[in-house]
């Protein structure tokens, strides 16, 4: 790894801060164009978009409850003890993002408040292909579930089939409605429905790029969680961290493949830095997929040497990372200070993949710097929340005129005339 020695307003750091993918015209033009097609031509159309790409054998979309569950038994026994802890972890975490309707009266008898009710449909976008994801499940499905939404619908590539750790968790939440389509045709077939398929509220769930742009098209029909950009990690590590244990967790992120990923640490001296790097080194070496972390790192791979942990801090919360581990001394100390990531892993025990799969906190997390604004994916998201206003008679006489006299100054005669007719 590139070792850099930066202050707080670096150029290295602005470059690592605009990283990102940036799709072409022509792959737009042909996300348009497939999302154009499934809604004009509905069901034969997602069909015959799913037998192109997708992998679909014969013209039957949708995967049995029947098929799940034989499929959910080959799973390794190992492997769905692990998978039933994880989905009780992260359930126990988001029951205490719940939240509740509420009411306040006023003096002259006005009633006031929000009404909370979850969506009632929506739309979980599994990736499929070589990757397995039940991980992918659970973090989009339970949060969901635990805000009360009554219909999950699954879409998934699957080409080398329904994966039978995929399955187990589908069929342990209780989600039967799944269909065998990926891409843009998918994000399609949940944002305008068709024939005996209902249309989504809301469409969550990571994807490859063509998904991921017919999502941000589709935006607006429909909500959507976010649009992810590539992985990112950022370690702040001093002499105290294990330089092979920062080694690995930098490599987590590197590995997922896109090339873009970010692997970033921030240590205080140079030191520490070059342990880091060789340790690095010996990873990469040693690994079947050196090719593809090489690459990776070469690009947004950095060691970055600050002076102070003051500047440490401040780069931190300017790159904003998905995910950011500290490994110091005063690790809860400097982790108060750290106000933009979407998740914190503080102490050498917590490694980012404890939080990816199996500590309960979503891994459904904002990239690209969004950390300054977005939050993890959460119960919160499948919720509505709905005013509700019953004025009385005495408050409409004590501030009708005071109501009319604004929406006049706004040029809304009306507005004002519906209210000084009740005077």
């Amino acid at each position: 790894m590139k070792i850099v020695k930066v202050k707080q307003k670096s150029a290295e750091v602005e470059r690592l801060c605009s990283r990102g993918v940036a799709p072409t015209e022509e792959i737009y033009a042909k996300v348009r164009e497939i999302l154009s097609n499934v809604k004009k031509g509905g069901l034969p159309q997602v069909v015959a978009y799913a037998q192109k790409f997708d992998g679909l054998q014969g013209n039957k979309l949708r995967i049995t409850e029947t098929e799940i569950k034989k499929v959910a038994a080959k799973a390794d026994p190992a492997l769905q003890k692990g998978l039933k802890q994880a989905i009780k972890n992260v359930k126990l975490f988001h029951e205490n993002q719940c939240e509740s309707s509420w009411l306040m009266e006023g003096k002259n008898g006005e009633v006031l408040g929000q009404r909370i009710r979850p969506m009632h449909r929506v739309g979980l976008y599994v990736p499929g292909g070589a990757a397995i994801y039940p991980s992918t499940v659970i973090m989009n499905a339970v949060p969901a579930l635990v805000a009360g939404v009554e219909e999950i619908v699954v879409t998934t590539p699957a080409k080398e089939g329904l994966q039978p750790a995929v399955a187990f968790v589908l069929q342990e939440l209780g989600i039967t409605e799944v269909y065998h389509v990926g891409g843009a045709q998918a994000i399609g077939l949940l944002a305008y429905g068709a024939k005996g398929i209902e249309p989504v509220d809301k469409i969550v769930g990571p994807g490859n790029v063509f998904a991921a742009i017919a999502k941000k098209e589709v935006f607006g029909i429909v909500d959507i969680d976010m649009i992810a950009g590539p992985s990112e990690i950022l370690v702040l590590a001093d002499s105290s961290a294990d330089p092979d244990w920062v080694a690995a967790d930098l490599l987590s992120q590197a590995e997922h493949g896109s090339g873009f990923e970010a692997a970033i640490c921030i240590t205080d001296n140079m030191e520490t830095a070059k342990l880091i790097d060789t340790c690095v080194q010996i990873q990469v070496e040693n690994s079947p997929k050196r090719e593809l972390l090489e690459k990776t790192l070469a690009q947004y791979g950095r060691i970055l040497v600050v002076d102070n942990w003051f500047d440490g801090v401040a780069i931190a919360n300017r790159i904003a990372p998905e995910h950011l581990e500290v490994m110091t001394r005063e690790a809860e100390t400097l982790a108060e200070n750290l106000v933009n990531a979407g998740a914190i892993f503080i102490g050498p025990w917590s490694s980012e993949p404890v939080g990816d799969y199996f500590a309960g906190p979503n891994h459904v997390l904002p990239t690209n710097g969004t950390a300054r604004f977005s939050s993890p994916l959460g119960v919160y998201d499948f919720l509505k929340r709905t005013s509700i206003i019953r004025y009385s008679q005495k408050a409409v006489l004590k501030n009708g005129k005071a109501i009319a006299k604004i929406a006049e100054t706004e040029g809304f005669f009306h507005h004002a005339q519906a209210v000084l007719k009740r005077l």
